[in-house]
């Protein structure tokens, strides 16, 4: 029996009501470092609404995203394309080889910098992306206690580390799944085989860290012989699916989030 997931509750998405959120946010005075999150299960629109946000307020933009940081890895990860990376400054993308690994800790330890100098210049730093686990542990502030075990500020004092504006995109189920099998089908006509192709003859391993996102594995399978391309594209979608199920599940232990119905 298949599983359902309560919808949010949520408020109409209102890019007005957003940008007059951010401009107060800009105006106040706060002991802590400001910051404005998007995110949301993929395919919901956080990249579009974070360039929009980051243009509008003159600032930049960090990734959450734990693929975006690979190079050469761009159509299946739906990484920004290059005139969007021209347009506003992007943080932590492209930063990796794919043999390279990357964790929620490293994630951490290289946003939190970035968020302080752009505070410093008097901009509010825009957090986007879906990878639920970067983006709590940044915001609640995790760090490593006795005997190395994870203490989170926001468990223990009720408070976020940042005065932050966390906005949550979502949309009816049937209407996300739709778009990511729109997206999943789009990925593929826009060159995911040949990209695939193309690192792995650079000498990029199939079993490398990168290569194991959703969409390059499923690729790389298809490479071998291991399935037709019609079954691959339905592999990909499936996979994309399940994972926004779960990222909307881990989403409902982030309290602190406004969701905004689009």
């Amino acid at each position: 029996m298949r599983s359902k997931i309560k919808s949010f509750d949520a408020v109409p998405f209102d890019l007005t009501k957003i940008y007059d959120s951010v401009q107060s946010l800009h105006l106040t005075e706060s002991p802590r470092e400001k910051l404005a999150v998007i995110l949301g299960a993929t395919s919901a629109g956080k990249s579009s609404l974070a360039l929009t946000l980051a243009e509008k307020f003159d600032t930049e933009i960090i990734s959450a995203d734990s693929m975006a940081v690979y190079k050469n890895f761009n159509v299946g990860t739906a990484k920004p394309a290059r005139a969007e990376l021209e347009r506003v400054p992007h943080h932590l993308i492209n930063i990796l080889d794919a043999e390279e690994k990357f964790s929620v800790g490293e994630f951490v330890r290289r946003a939190r910098p970035i968020i302080t100098e752009l505070n410093l210049r008097g901009k509010i730093p825009i957090v986007a992306g879906g990878t639920g686990l970067y983006i709590q542990a940044l915001v609640e502030g995790y760090e490593l206690g006795a005997e190395k075990s994870l203490v989170s500020h926001y468990k223990q004092t009720g408070e976020l580390i940042y005065d932050a504006l966390i906005f949550g995109l979502t949309s009816d189920r049937a209407e996300l799944y739709d778009k990511i099998n729109r997206r999943t089908e789009q990925m593929f006509a826009d060159g995911l085989v040949d990209e695939v192709k193309a690192l792995i003859n650079g000498g990029v391993s199939p079993d490398a860290q990168a290569m194991r996102g959703i969409g390059y594995k499923e690729t790389v399978e298809y490479l071998r012989g291991d399935a037709t391309l019609n079954d691959t594209i339905s592999k990909v979608s499936q996979a994309t699916r399940n994972f926004a199920k779960r990222q909307l599940t881990w989403y409902r232990r982030m309290k602190y989030i406004t969701w905004l119905k689009i």
